[in-house]
């Protein structure tokens, strides 16, 4: 196998509680623009690694794969609701020994965070998987970078809809039989109560304000977001 990174992007277009919201517009760009951006600004040793957005085959997700298309950004379609073995069958076709997960509705994913957890896992070769939800950290920035093996070799392990919708529950629920690094911030402790994620679509708001207090600056260090929160006056937005 290759020693390849890839930076798995997962979206969709059949939100239930805001559809197509990664093609809404912040700042005149849209919101998976923005977070592809993002994760251009991730940095490690020897980098080596490929931004792949991962959506489904189902027909809504066609706008997807268009955008991808049009923008010459690597893709994957598969599986729409279990998407564990979407992500399974995307590692195997593209080589990748270590993955991270991005989710596309997370406008303030923290480039930084992410770099040294990639490092962490390349130095550490005895750690599946390295994630910061083990511990307090507000909503929108859990993130988690794993070997591609242990997918491989729990695939016929996972049998039930959750396990099936949200790729690392099995993981978390069996933490006895797997090398989990959790990495802990106190900055992510402190404001753990925060939502930086858009769920709604009375959150593009919230996110839009937040970029325009930094001057339009949607690449801005994450941590200077959480920082800086109190000062940002969002009022009926949060």
């Amino acid at each position: 196998m290759n020693k390849k990174i890839g930076i798995i992007i997962f979206a969709r277009s059949s939100s239930n509680r805001f559809p197509n919201k990664i093609f809404q517009n912040i700042l005149n760009l849209k919101m998976i623009e923005i977070v592809i951006n993002r994760v251009k600004k991730i940095q490690f040793e020897k980098k080596k690694y490929e931004i792949i957005v991962n959506t489904s085959s189902y027909k809504n997700d066609d706008k997807i794969v268009n955008f991808c298309k049009k923008n010459n950004i690597k893709f994957y379609r598969g599986s729409l609701l279990n998407v564990f073995k979407r992500t399974h069958d995307c590692l195997k076709k593209h080589n990748y020994e270590i993955f991270v997960r991005v989710n596309c509705d997370r406008p303030f994913l923290d480039y930084i965070m992410i770099s040294k957890m990639i490092n962490l896992i390349k130095k550490n070769k005895k750690v599946d998987i390295i994630s910061n939800c083990l511990g307090y950290y507000p909503k929108g920035l859990a993130c988690e970078v794993a070997r591609s093996k242990v997918f491989f070799e729990n695939f016929h392990r996972i049998k039930n809809k959750q396990d099936k919708e949200h790729i690392f529950n099995f993981f978390y629920r069996n933490l006895n039989e797997f090398k989990i690094l959790n990495i802990s911030d106190p900055v992510y402790k402190k404001n753990h109560y925060l939502n930086l994620s858009v769920d709604y679509k009375k959150d593009l708001k919230m996110v839009s304000k937040i970029f325009k207090f930094f001057k339009n600056n949607y690449l801005i260090n994450t941590k200077k977001v959480l920082t800086n929160f109190h000062k940002i006056k969002l009022g009926r937005y949060y």
